[in-house]
Parts: structure tokens; C-alpha cells; sequence
């Protein structure tokens, strides 16, 4: 936590929980590591499993990575977040898996433009997000949520969406140093610059947008546990404002609610779109936190 403030701000009742964006970006990293000439296109086949919780301190994890398949510009990186299982004599005798994905790459190239087009061709078609004046500011969100001021990266709601059958709502997403906080990492307060690969904060974003939707609907709390695709198009300039927008298209049993989210920059063109995320409801929201978007 002293190297990875950002820790004490994705805390349950003062236990830290490394968060699963973190792990994406590390599943990134690590996959470039692979393919150096290449850039990171999306991820698909994610799967959020078992916390890493720091009750004792620091904790030792692991990325495994491991090509899987390659064709044309594209490879796809299979990628494992693994701790060590210890006994009490702190002897290994295993290990433990916490989250895994695909990580999709591209050999970068000075036209991307074919890729680009296939990955916009694969978007979720959710229309444009809604420009406006706020109808609930972050406040609304984080008085139930978790989130401390360095994972802030809702900006508050533009509006809701879509009906009763398919519930939405369009918000704002705050890019890393947009937060309330910007020293995720201990590095930049001392005047080092941490740039990451994953957009990290952008994909909490989609998660709390699309978390906020849940809890509308289904009256309940969740923590995502997947993701089926994504892709993210570009970098955003420093000064744009993103606007988000998620729909809810199902809902399955053991509490499972699935979204689609796409973030668009000033031009109203995708950043970056999240298919498939998938929520699993935790505990039920307080009566005097539910709520109803206008939509």
C-alpha cells in the first residue's frame, strides 16, 4: 500500500482489494512484454475470480503469460493473475489462481485503418451518449459506493437510458488524472510519471456506471466477475471530456446482470467499449440509498 496509494482508496471495511483493472493493466503490460512490436488492442474471456486482499500486509503475485494464437497483425495472449498456496511453515504447496484473460494485440503499423474498422464494426450498438448538464453529481455515486478519491473515476450522471427491459444511464468517465486524487502510485508524488497501457480508469468507469444501473434495477450492490470483450481505439487527449454510456441487456440467475459500455470522446467517436460485463450482485442496497433515474 506505501508503494500503491490507490490501494487504501479500493478498500471493504479497511481491507484493500487489489482491483480487477489493475490486473488488467498488468495482463497488458505483461502480453507487450511478449509482443514489444505490437500494441494492446482489447481484452475477451475475462474472468474476475478470487480476491487479492491484503489482510497481512504486502502480497506476492504472479502473471503468467503465454501466446496462444497469432494471425496476421493480431495475437492473442492468455494471461493468469497466480499467488503462492503456503502452509503454516511458509512452505509452497501450490498456487492459487485469482483472474485470467485474453489480451488481444496488434503489430503496430502507420495504417491501422483496417483493424480499426473490424473493431469498430464490433462495437456494441448502444447510440451516442447524452451531452448535458449533470442530474447526479459524483457525490450521488460515491455516498454507495467504496471507492476513495484516487478511484473516483465516475464523474457523475448525464442522464438515464433506454426502458424498463433494457435500463442505462449515460455519465461521465474521469480519465487517471481527472481523479480527485492523482497519485495512484507513490512514484508520481514524488514527480515521476506513470503512464499505463489499459486505460484502467476508464474501464472502473464502465464498471460504475454500469454497477449504478444494477443496483437501480435489481436493488443490489455487485462486483464485476467478467467480461467477454473489449477494445480500446485510442488514447484520449488530456483536456477532452469522456462521456459513457451502459445498457443493461440481461439479467441471469445467481444474481448476474450483463452490460454492454461504450465511452466517447469530445468527437462523440469510441475511446474505448466493454461487451458483455458481467455483474454479480454482493448485498442489498440500504432503503435510503435506492433510487430511480429519469429516463
Amino acid at each position: 500500500v506505501a508503494l500503491h496509494p490507490f490501494l487504501s482508496d479500493h478498500a471493504i471495511e479497511g481491507v484493500p482489494y487489489h482491483p480487477g483493472v489493475m490486473a488488467l493493466e498488468m495482463f497488458a503490460e505483461n502480453a507487450l512484454l511478449l509482443r514489444p512490436s505490437a500494441c494492446l488492442a482489447g481484452f475477451e474471456k475475462v474472468s474476475f475470480g478470487l480476491p487479492v486482499k491484503l489482510m497481512k500486509g504486502a502480497m506476492t503475485v504472479r502473471i503468467h503469460a503465454e501466446l496462444i494464437r497469432s494471425d496476421g497483425e493480431m495475437s492473442w495472449i492468455e494471461c493468469r493473475l497466480l499467488s503462492d498456496l503456503k502452509n503454516s511453515k511458509g512452505e509452497h504447496f501450490g498456487e492459487r489462481e485469482h483472474h485470467k484473460a485474453i489480451v488481444r494485440v496488434v503489430e503496430r503499423r502507420e495504417d491501422l485503418g483496417p483493424f480499426l474498422q473490424s473493431e469498430v464494426d464490433s462495437l456494441p450498438q448502444l447510440g451516442t451518449p447524452a451531452l448535458g448538464e449533470l442530474a447526479e453529481l459524483p457525490s450521488f455515486i460515491y455516498r454507495r459506493y467504496f471507492h476513495g478519491p484516487r478511484f473516483q473515476s465516475h464523474g457523475g450522471v448525464l442522464r438515464g437510458v433506454g426502458d424498463e427491459s433494457m435500463p442505462g444511464a449515460d455519465g461521465i468517465a474521469l480519465m487517471r488524472h481527472q481523479l480527485p486524487l492523482i497519485d495512484q502510485f507513490t512514484l508520481e508524488s514524488e514527480g515521476e510519471v506513470v503512464l499505463l497501457e489499459a486505460l484502467p480508469m476508464l474501464i472502473e468507469a464502465g464498471f460504475q456506471n454500469a454497477g449504478l444501473v444494477a443496483m437501480e434495477s435489481e436493488g443490489f450492490s455487485s462486483l464485476p466477475v467478467g467480461i467477454q470483450w473489449s477494445t480500446m481505439l485510442r488514447v484520449p487527449e488530456k483536456n477532452e471530456v469522456l462521456r459513457m454510456r451502459s445498457l443493461r441487456t440481461a439479467v441471469e440467475d445467481a444474481g448476474i446482470t450483463v452490460h454492454d459500455v461504450v465511452i466517447v470522446g469530445d468527437d462523440d467517436a469510441p475511446v474505448l467499449a466493454l461487451k458483455g460485463l458481467r455483474l454479480k450482485s454482493m448485498a442489498p442496497v440500504a432503503p435510503e440509498d435506492a433510487f430511480t433515474l429519469d429516463r
